[in-house]
């Protein structure tokens, strides 16, 4: 029996969601060569053919999508035991992984992580930085600071913090645009695959397909909008931490979220996760940025 390597999973699934190599490739930051290998080695490996390829793109078979939901329920077994076993080891110091994005990262987490230093100065943090669609049950990370409208059920945890978005953009873009119609405007914004996100959600249903400019990071987005390229829709604390950004009044109701400080529900008694998740979220709760 062939074990499942995990790693290549990550491959059939950009296919899946992308539709071909070519787009997966992009997606993951690899070449097209290495997307084809991965998933040829995985079908070798288990003796199946998982795609039906045609002009169209790649299309998922039955039999590769039975095998893809069997390693998926695999690889999260094996999660959990890795997580269990990073945690159990562990007393009041150690080394915690923190899953977040880049915009907590950048502005929230510095201030956070100087004063655990201070006050716990035996906890090592690793930050693993990503803005995608997090599968929590597949990653290792002990801590997860997220934004959302709740918390996923496989994970406990609390609200730290609402978060505003508003439209921004330079006193001299507002100037030379003074008009009060999304159509009167240029618009920077996230990618279709954000579609779903809160400012995806207000994106699409406000201005659709006007954007000039797309960015999966609300950090990029801000520095695009301070250079004068049009105007975005950005979480408040974001906005305001820029230099150059204002707040567009013509377009006011923008959405809220929430920033969530939480950890696996297997971890919830273990002694040393709580006091950590009590310390981020209560940061994060007082911080100046999200008071303002």
């Amino acid at each position: 029996m062939h074990r499942a390597r995990w790693d290549d999973l990550q491959y059939v699934h950009a296919v899946v969601e992308h539709g071909s190599l070519s787009a997966a490739s992009r997606a993951l930051g690899v070449n097209h060569a290495t997307v084809l290998r991965r998933i040829a080695l995985l079908e070798a490996r288990h003796r199946i053919v998982l795609f039906d390829r045609s002009r169209d793109g790649y299309r998922l078979r039955p039999e590769g999508r039975v095998l893809l939901n069997a390693l998926k329920m695999m690889e999260r077994a094996a999660a959990r035991i890795d997580r269990s076993l990073a945690v159990s080891g562990q007393g009041a110091a150690g080394t915690f992984r923190l899953a977040t994005t880049d915009s907590i990262a950048n502005i929230l987490l510095p201030k956070c992580l100087k004063t655990l230093r201070e006050t716990l100065p035996n906890v090592r943090i690793e930050v693993a930085v990503s803005n995608a669609t997090m599968d929590v049950t597949r990653t290792t990370a002990e801590i997860l600071i997220r934004p959302g409208h709740e918390l996923h059920p496989a994970l406990v945890g609390e609200k730290a913090a609402a978060v505003d978005f508003n439209v921004f953009g330079t006193a001299a873009y507002l100037a030379a645009h003074p008009g009060d119609q999304v159509e009167d405007h240029q618009w920077l914004g996230v990618p279709g695959g954000f579609a779903q996100s809160t400012a995806g959600d207000w994106q699409f249903s406000r201005i659709a397909d006007m954007v000039d400019i797309s960015a999966d990071s609300f950090l990029t987005l801000a520095s695009l909008a301070a250079q004068d390229l049009g105007l975005a829709i950005l979480p408040a604390f974001i906005g305001r931490a820029t230099e150059g950004l204002i707040r567009a009044e013509q377009f006011t109701g923008g959405p809220t979220t929430g920033i969530w400080v939480a950890t696996h529900a297997e971890y919830q008694e273990q002694e040393q996760i709580k006091p950590l998740l009590d310390f981020f979220t209560e940061a994060i709760r007082s911080d100046p940025a999200m008071l303002a």
